[in-house]
């Protein structure tokens, strides 16, 4: 299957996760957002896609829909977005859950994809 796109962020949680991609279309350069949403009442999951016209309205929705997106488990942060990610977790409020395991936990994967090298997701040359 060929990705729609570079991608740009990976991210998830036990409810829900996605990978966000920049793709190249007739409006020029846009985020496709490819997540899905997990219902474990009704044992129930939804897949989506959103597209967002540039990685800030991208990052504003996700930060609208969770308040603790520091909590989220983030897989790969393109190069590009790594100082801005990086400073949006200083302001972090880490001790809005208890568990300084859990905390430590979430800090040291961030920290991990914020220096991984860039090329960590780039597809195999054919």
């Amino acid at each position: 299957m060929r990705s729609p796109g570079e991608i740009y962020l990976d991210i998830h949680s036990e409810e829900s996760g996605g990978t966000l991609y920049r793709v190249k279309n007739e409006n020029g350069v846009q985020f496709l957002y490819d997540y899905s949403e997990y219902d474990a009442e009704r044992d129930d999951t939804r897949i989506f896609k959103k597209l967002f016209p540039d990685f800030e309205s991208f990052w504003k929705h996700i930060k609208q829909k969770n308040p603790q997106w520091y909590y989220l488990h983030p897989l790969y942060v393109h190069p590009e977005q790594r100082d801005f990610i990086g400073r949006e977790l200083k302001s972090a409020n880490w001790s809005s859950q208890e568990g300084m395991k859990w905390q430590e936990s979430h800090q040291r994967q961030w920290k991990k994809v914020l220096t991984d090298p860039p090329a960590y997701y780039e597809p195999p040359a054919q």
